[in-house]
């Protein structure tokens, strides 16, 4: 028994879903919705971790005053 590749796997599956958006009633607009929610989920993700590496730096920052105030 001999397996399909791959690429032969990924392309039936691109045919599949393209055949399936043309005879499915707004499988486009479902698709942009999913592509939409994964690029707001991403923005988010992106937001969430820009804020904490500012807090980070922040807090590192004012440690780094503190120490020098100190020794000073």
């Amino acid at each position: 028994m001999t397996f399909p590749s791959l690429t032969a796997l990924a392309r039936t599956a691109t045919q599949l879903q393209g055949l399936a958006l043309t005879v499915l009633p707004h499988g486009g607009q479902r698709s942009a919705r999913r592509n939409a929610w994964s690029a707001m989920s991403a923005d988010a993700a992106f937001a969430r971790n820009r804020r904490e590496a500012e807090h980070a730096m922040t807090a590192a920052v004012t440690r780094s005053l503190r120490t020098s105030v100190r020794t000073s």
